[in-house]
């Protein structure tokens, strides 16, 4: 007898499960990915193949959808479940985002949606983080993210995939000639960004030698920003972002490389001995 309570016990949340009603209480994440493995494989699989599961800290099943079935889809889908982590590990992202037309949209009608709705065209009038990062419940983040590559195109059999899959997540909003509008002004835009970084490091190379030891470390700074300018850039094309692509993008790389070669004049004519 207390053998069948027991196996009684254990099949109730699976007939349940069964039967189309979830079951209630608190799960951990060990719980969460051993029930919907049998379910649904390929997203736990894409989940596991991402950086959400692949680094550190780990944005796991209880992270984005909480410990409960209760609305933990609309949870998943709202800004806020990654601006929770996202804000931590780089502000830079959340914030070139945070100022997108898209962001300023759900910041203003987020609670007049329905969350429930799936990721796809037509359920909501801007797209949020998990819309574009995780759409149609794809849990792969790796297929929606490009590195940046400060000195050289991107590689293309890693950024076309990409970029087919955004331009098509796009039109389902806008117009197809807007669309690849947007992507060629985007790929342009970085392409600019890189030559500059391309130019500035031709230059202190040429001219390392007849720097001075302080001259070095400034330039090494102000290269550095450099750097952090062009992702800016990347983020701001991504993000839709003009003040990213703009402001802390291409004016502040013009900007610091442009110190960069006024700096390496400086030190010419102090050489040469003019005033």
């Amino acid at each position: 007898m207390r053998g069948s309570c027991f196996l009684l016990l254990f099949l109730l949340p699976l007939l349940a499960t069964a039967g189309g009603k979830p079951p209630t209480g608190k799960f951990t994440n060990a719980e969460c990915l051993g029930c919907h493995a049998s379910r649904d494989a390929k997203l736990i699989a894409a989940w596991r193949a991402s950086s959400h599961a692949r680094t550190a800290p780990k944005a796991d099943c209880v992270t984005c959808h909480g410990a409960t079935h209760a609305a933990s889809l609309a949870r998943a889908r709202r800004d806020s479940a990654c601006v929770a982590c996202h804000e931590k590990l780089n502000r830079t992202v959340t914030h070139s985002y945070a100022t997108s037309k898209h962001a300023t949209i759900v910041k203003l009608e987020e609670d007049q949606w329905d969350w429930s709705q799936p990721l796809v065209r037509g359920n909501y009038r801007a797209p949020g983080c998990a819309y574009c990062h995780l759409h149609g419940a794809e849990h792969d983040t790796r297929l929606s993210v490009t590195t940046w590559q400060p000195f050289q195109p991107e590689d293309s059999s890693v950024r076309e995939p990409v970029a087919t899959r955004w331009q098509a997540i796009c039109g389902e909003c806008h117009a197809p000639r807007y669309v690849s509008e947007q992507a060629a002004t985007g790929a342009r835009m970085q392409e600019i960004a890189r030559m500059k970084l391309r130019e500035a490091r031709e230059v202190m190379t040429r001219y390392q030698g007849v720097l001075l030891a302080e001259n070095r470390r400034e330039l090494d700074s102000l290269f550095t920003g450099m750097q952090a300018h062009g992702r800016n850039v990347r983020l701001g094309v991504g993000h839709q972002s003009p003040d990213y692509q703009w402001w802390h993008g291409q004016p502040a790389l013009d900007g610091d490389l442009l110190r960069i070669k006024g700096m390496i004049a400086e030190r010419e004519r102090q050489r040469a001995g003019r005033p």
